[in-house]
């Protein structure tokens, strides 16, 4: 399947394959970050600040990218009773960040596909994130909010 947005990072198993050539310069970035086998949260977190690194480098590396979505899959392997989920307002975090930093307007929506089990459903998520006009301000969201309605509509419902 072909994407009309880079494709970075991680490889994840709940993303298929995409295939990008031919979308150059693009106008989205979507960035993998596959956390399940990080044991402690010290290690998660160092991960998690290796890949805004690598994406803020990406990002400059590609000044006509607008939009960009990171999708996590969190840790698996932490206790039973240490519950690890993705921090509201990562989103808002990063795109203050990188208009600060590199004085660039990027939409970010930051994705937890923790528990996804439906690939081809995904990729018409990220294809709303990354390729269709923007309805919503930047947003973190988890799977099992968008799961069962689109984007614009999680973010709605979350701005009432």
């Amino acid at each position: 399947m072909e994407a009309p947005f880079l494709v970075r990072g991680d490889p994840l198993p709940e993303v298929s394959p995409l295939e990008t050539s031919g979308y150059q310069p693009s106008r989205g970035l979507f960035w993998g970050l596959n956390l399940t086998q990080c044991r402690t949260r010290k290690q998660a977190r160092a991960e998690w600040h290796d890949a805004i690194e690598k994406t803020k480098a990406e990002l400059d590396a590609h000044p006509a990218v607008r939009r960009l979505c990171i999708g996590c899959s969190r840790p698996r392997q932490f206790r039973q009773n240490a519950l690890v989920r993705v921090p509201d307002g990562l989103a808002l975090r990063l795109h203050n960040d990188l208009e600060r930093d590199r004085g660039r307007y990027v939409c970010v929506t930051v994705l937890d596909i923790t528990g996804c089990d439906d690939p081809a459903l995904l990729q018409v998520r990220l294809r709303e994130a990354l390729a269709q006009p923007v309805m919503w301000s930047d947003l973190t969201i988890a799977w099992s909010s968008i799961a069962d309605t689109s984007l614009a509509e999680a973010w709605a419902g979350n701005t009432l």
